[in-house]
């Protein structure tokens, strides 16, 4: 890595010596997915456009990012499947008196707040429920 930068090993800057700099160059290869000769041509490729060598790993983070992007959408072109058609929408409910009217005729758990005073008459009045079913699953 440091050869692909022009950096000398005998006189290496500060940010680059001891740990610091290792770990920050194993994120790339954990967190963005490069492998080790996708750095060392990142990085040997960002010496093209900047001639001097970089302060730190932390300043080729940007140019390591887009190197893992453009694979990621290499690959996703690779792989790319043909969409499929997408699912149909759910049809919306337009009748809710016969819907809530099943869920009081069914055995089901049914919160007593689920049924408003205006949707049990709705539902009396057209002949959905019985009060004697009402009343058994708690609704007055």
């Amino acid at each position: 890595m440091l050869a692909a930068l022009g950096l000398d090993p005998a006189a290496l800057p500060g940010w680059w010596q001891g740990w610091p700099p290792r770990r920050h160059v194993q994120r790339w290869r954990d967190e963005l997915g490069l492998t080790e000769a996708e750095i060392i041509a990142t990085a040997e490729a960002s010496r093209q456009g900047h001639p001097e060598p970089p302060d730190g790993p932390k300043a080729l983070d940007r140019t390591m990012q887009r190197a893992a992007r453009r694979k990621v959408e290499t690959a996703g072109q690779k792989r790319r499947k043909r969409k499929s058609d997408p699912a149909p929408a759910a049809k919306p409910i337009t009748d809710l008196p016969a819907f809530y009217a099943k869920i009081v005729n069914a055995d089901g758990y049914l919160p007593v707040s689920a049924i408003s005073n205006t949707m049990r008459d709705a539902m009396l009045g057209r002949g959905l429920v019985t009060a004697e079913r009402l009343r058994e699953r708690g609704i007055r």
